[in-house]
């Protein structure tokens, strides 16, 4: 149910955006013809019918392509809680629910939330030898490679921590 449900949003905003364009598009070359007169006249041709068929298509694959799990290795989720926060907080997501072994992040704000089309939750969970992170593919890769990097300046921390306690 949840597939078919992210495809509809898919194929709403898809409408959306070629009705948006259309306006547009009237705005710089007016004529005495409505948007919904230009619509429907452009839907009535072949290449209207491939454009919806374009769209159907594309908002079917869209939950198999648009979402991902990504898993960052060497990555504690209690140890490297803070690193993971601080990984979410940057591309603006709060944590919204906690259970062992797992993390549910949510956007902040309803403009970034609209964005995200209300699928604005990302999840962390703990699995063998690091944590696995799913959601939306933007959201996620966006957030696994500055966590990745969180991991691997996790070293020139410890570092400096040695030196300063050598001192």
């Amino acid at each position: 149910m949840k597939y078919v449900v992210r495809s509809l949003k898919y194929l709403v905003v898809l409408c959306v955006l070629y009705i948006a364009l259309t306006y547009l598009m009237s705005l710089v070359e007016p004529t005495d013809a409505s948007v919904w007169q230009q619509l429907l006249t452009h839907l009535n041709t072949r290449s209207g019918l491939y454009m919806v068929i374009a769209f159907v298509v594309l908002a079917a694959l869209y939950p198999k392509i648009g979402y991902m799990s990504s898993r960052v290795e060497d990555c504690d989720i209690v140890a490297d809680r803070i690193r993971i926060d601080n990984a979410m907080r940057i591309f603006g997501f709060r944590v919204v629910e906690e259970s062992d072994g797992r993390i549910l992040y949510r956007a902040e704000g309803i403009v970034h939330r609209i964005t995200l089309m209300f699928e604005d939750h990302i999840e962390v969970t703990a699995v063998d030898g690091g944590v696995e992170l799913k959601g939306l593919r933007r959201s996620v890769a966006r957030v696994v490679l500055q966590l990745q990097s969180y991991i691997n300046n996790r070293r020139f921390e410890q570092t400096t921590d040695e030196e300063n306690n050598e001192k």
